[in-house]
Protein backbone atom coordinates (compact mmCIF):
# COMPACT_ATOMS: atom_id res chain seq x y z
CA UNK A 1 0.00 0.00 0.00
CA UNK A 2 1.34 3.42 -0.94
CA UNK A 3 1.21 5.73 2.10
CA UNK A 4 2.36 8.84 0.22
CA UNK A 5 -1.15 9.93 -0.91
CA UNK A 6 -2.61 9.20 2.55
CA UNK A 7 0.21 11.07 4.31
CA UNK A 8 -0.05 14.01 1.93
CA UNK A 9 -3.82 14.13 2.45
CA UNK A 10 -3.40 14.09 6.24
CA UNK A 11 -0.90 16.97 6.09
CA UNK A 12 -3.23 19.03 3.88
CA UNK A 13 -6.21 18.30 6.13
CA UNK A 14 -4.25 19.26 9.25
CA UNK A 15 -3.18 22.52 7.61
CA UNK A 16 -6.75 23.29 6.59
CA UNK A 17 -8.16 22.89 10.10
CA UNK A 18 -5.44 24.83 11.90
CA UNK A 19 -7.00 27.68 13.90
CA UNK A 20 -6.51 31.11 12.40
CA UNK A 21 -4.09 33.33 14.22
CA UNK A 22 -5.91 36.21 15.89
CA UNK A 23 -4.96 39.65 14.63
CA UNK A 24 -2.21 41.47 16.49
CA UNK A 25 -3.75 43.10 19.52
CA UNK A 26 -6.85 40.86 19.20
CA UNK A 27 -9.58 40.82 21.77
CA UNK A 28 -8.51 40.45 25.37
CA UNK A 29 -9.26 37.19 27.09
CA UNK A 30 -12.16 37.06 29.53
CA UNK A 31 -11.03 38.43 32.87
CA UNK A 32 -10.39 35.76 35.46
CA UNK A 33 -12.11 35.63 38.82
CA UNK A 34 -9.02 37.07 40.45
CA UNK A 35 -9.42 40.43 38.66
CA UNK A 36 -11.10 43.05 40.83
CA UNK A 37 -13.59 45.33 39.13
CA UNK A 38 -14.62 48.85 40.07
CA UNK A 39 -18.11 49.07 41.61
CA UNK A 40 -19.20 51.12 38.59
CA UNK A 41 -18.46 48.14 36.33
CA UNK A 42 -20.76 45.98 38.44
CA UNK A 43 -23.50 48.64 38.13
CA UNK A 44 -23.42 47.99 34.36
CA UNK A 45 -24.47 44.36 34.67
CA UNK A 46 -27.94 43.62 33.35
CA UNK A 47 -30.23 44.55 30.48
CA UNK A 48 -30.66 48.13 29.30
CA UNK A 49 -33.02 49.80 26.79
CA UNK A 50 -31.90 52.76 24.68
CA UNK A 51 -33.99 55.84 25.52
CA UNK A 52 -32.02 58.58 23.73
CA UNK A 53 -29.33 58.82 21.08
CA UNK A 54 -27.36 61.91 20.06
CA UNK A 55 -25.05 61.92 17.06
CA UNK A 56 -23.16 64.74 15.39
CA UNK A 57 -23.34 62.74 12.13
CA UNK A 58 -26.82 61.25 11.81
CA UNK A 59 -29.79 63.49 10.96
CA UNK A 60 -31.99 63.96 14.02
CA UNK A 61 -35.16 65.09 12.23
CA UNK A 62 -37.73 62.25 11.99
CA UNK A 63 -35.18 59.76 13.32
CA UNK A 64 -36.37 56.86 15.45
CA UNK A 65 -34.17 54.31 17.14
CA UNK A 66 -34.54 51.17 19.21
CA UNK A 67 -31.61 49.59 21.00
CA UNK A 68 -30.68 47.15 23.73
CA UNK A 69 -27.50 46.69 25.72
CA UNK A 70 -26.84 43.45 27.59
CA UNK A 71 -23.92 43.44 30.01
CA UNK A 72 -22.45 40.48 31.84
CA UNK A 73 -19.16 39.99 33.63
CA UNK A 74 -16.55 41.05 31.06
CA UNK A 75 -18.86 40.96 28.01
CA UNK A 76 -21.47 43.23 26.47
CA UNK A 77 -23.71 43.09 23.44
CA UNK A 78 -25.30 46.15 21.87
CA UNK A 79 -27.79 46.23 19.03
CA UNK A 80 -29.39 49.38 17.66
CA UNK A 81 -31.81 49.88 14.76
CA UNK A 82 -32.23 53.41 13.39
CA UNK A 83 -34.72 54.66 10.82
CA UNK A 84 -36.06 57.92 9.42
CA UNK A 85 -39.80 58.39 8.87
CA UNK A 86 -40.89 59.70 5.50
CA UNK A 87 -43.85 61.96 4.78
CA UNK A 88 -46.21 58.99 4.52
CA UNK A 89 -45.15 57.63 7.91
CA UNK A 90 -43.09 54.79 6.43
CA UNK A 91 -39.44 54.32 7.30
CA UNK A 92 -37.42 55.64 4.34
CA UNK A 93 -33.81 55.22 5.45
CA UNK A 94 -32.47 52.55 7.78
CA UNK A 95 -29.29 51.49 9.44
CA UNK A 96 -28.30 49.21 12.26
CA UNK A 97 -25.29 48.12 14.20
CA UNK A 98 -24.88 45.06 16.30
CA UNK A 99 -21.95 43.59 18.17
CA UNK A 100 -20.62 41.59 21.06
CA UNK A 101 -17.51 42.81 22.82
CA UNK A 102 -15.26 42.13 25.74
CA UNK A 103 -14.84 45.09 28.05
CA UNK A 104 -13.00 46.40 31.01
CA UNK A 105 -13.77 49.55 32.94
CA UNK A 106 -10.94 51.82 33.92
CA UNK A 107 -10.94 53.70 37.20
CA UNK A 108 -11.69 56.95 35.30
CA UNK A 109 -15.05 55.52 34.13
CA UNK A 110 -13.95 54.74 30.57
CA UNK A 111 -15.13 51.45 29.08
CA UNK A 112 -12.53 49.86 26.84
CA UNK A 113 -14.23 47.53 24.34
CA UNK A 114 -12.74 44.99 21.95
CA UNK A 115 -15.10 43.49 19.39
CA UNK A 116 -15.65 39.76 19.14
CA UNK A 117 -18.26 39.95 16.37
CA UNK A 118 -20.21 42.79 14.83
CA UNK A 119 -21.83 44.25 11.76
CA UNK A 120 -23.31 47.53 10.57
CA UNK A 121 -25.04 49.04 7.56
CA UNK A 122 -24.53 52.72 6.77
CA UNK A 123 -27.76 54.74 6.23
CA UNK A 124 -27.28 54.85 2.44
CA UNK A 125 -26.06 51.30 2.12
CA UNK A 126 -27.69 47.93 1.87
CA UNK A 127 -24.87 45.49 2.47
CA UNK A 128 -23.68 44.66 5.98
CA UNK A 129 -20.09 45.50 6.82
CA UNK A 130 -18.54 43.08 9.29
CA UNK A 131 -16.25 44.38 11.99
CA UNK A 132 -12.79 42.97 12.41
CA UNK A 133 -12.22 40.97 15.58
CA UNK A 134 -10.40 43.07 18.15
CA UNK A 135 -11.59 46.49 16.95
CA UNK A 136 -11.25 48.80 19.91
CA UNK A 137 -13.55 51.56 21.11
CA UNK A 138 -13.73 53.67 24.23
CA UNK A 139 -16.86 55.03 25.88
CA UNK A 140 -17.10 57.33 28.87
CA UNK A 141 -19.69 55.74 31.18
CA UNK A 142 -21.74 57.85 33.55
CA UNK A 143 -24.67 56.96 35.78
CA UNK A 144 -27.27 59.72 36.04
CA UNK A 145 -30.02 58.71 38.45
CA UNK A 146 -31.29 55.38 37.15
CA UNK A 147 -29.95 56.01 33.64
CA UNK A 148 -26.67 55.02 32.02
CA UNK A 149 -24.95 57.37 29.58
CA UNK A 150 -22.27 56.11 27.22
CA UNK A 151 -20.36 58.68 25.17
CA UNK A 152 -18.13 57.28 22.45
CA UNK A 153 -14.75 58.96 22.78
CA UNK A 154 -13.86 59.05 19.05
CA UNK A 155 -16.94 60.96 17.81
CA UNK A 156 -18.99 62.00 20.87
CA UNK A 157 -22.06 59.92 19.98
CA UNK A 158 -24.11 59.68 23.17
CA UNK A 159 -26.33 56.73 24.10
CA UNK A 160 -28.68 56.96 27.09
CA UNK A 161 -30.21 53.80 28.55
CA UNK A 162 -32.69 52.80 31.22
CA UNK A 163 -32.33 49.53 33.09
CA UNK A 164 -34.85 46.82 32.26
CA UNK A 165 -36.22 45.15 35.35
CA UNK A 166 -38.38 42.07 35.05
CA UNK A 167 -41.97 42.92 35.95
CA UNK A 168 -41.22 46.61 36.43
CA UNK A 169 -42.54 47.76 33.06
CA UNK A 170 -45.44 47.14 30.72
CA UNK A 171 -42.98 46.82 27.81
CA UNK A 172 -41.56 43.58 26.52
CA UNK A 173 -37.86 43.08 25.80
CA UNK A 174 -38.25 44.72 22.37
CA UNK A 175 -39.96 47.84 23.71
CA UNK A 176 -43.47 46.84 22.61
CA UNK A 177 -46.49 47.12 24.91
CA UNK A 178 -47.15 43.79 26.60
CA UNK A 179 -50.47 42.10 25.97
CA UNK A 180 -52.43 41.33 29.14
CA UNK A 181 -52.18 37.73 30.32
CA UNK A 182 -55.26 35.65 29.46
CA UNK A 183 -57.52 34.73 32.39
CA UNK A 184 -56.54 31.54 34.20
CA UNK A 185 -57.53 28.43 32.29
CA UNK A 186 -57.67 30.19 28.91
CA UNK A 187 -54.89 29.77 26.41
CA UNK A 188 -53.63 32.38 23.96
CA UNK A 189 -56.13 33.44 21.32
Amino acid sequence: MNFLPVSLGAVLLAAAIQPQNPPAGGPPQRPGAEVSRPPAAQQLFGAWRLTAFESPYLQRERREQVGYLLVQDGFLSFECHIGWKGDGGNIDGRTFFSGTHTFKMRSDGVLELASLIGATVDPGGSTPVFEPVGRRREYKARFVGSSLELVRQQDQQKFTFERLARGATDLDFYGRRRQPDPPAGEGPK
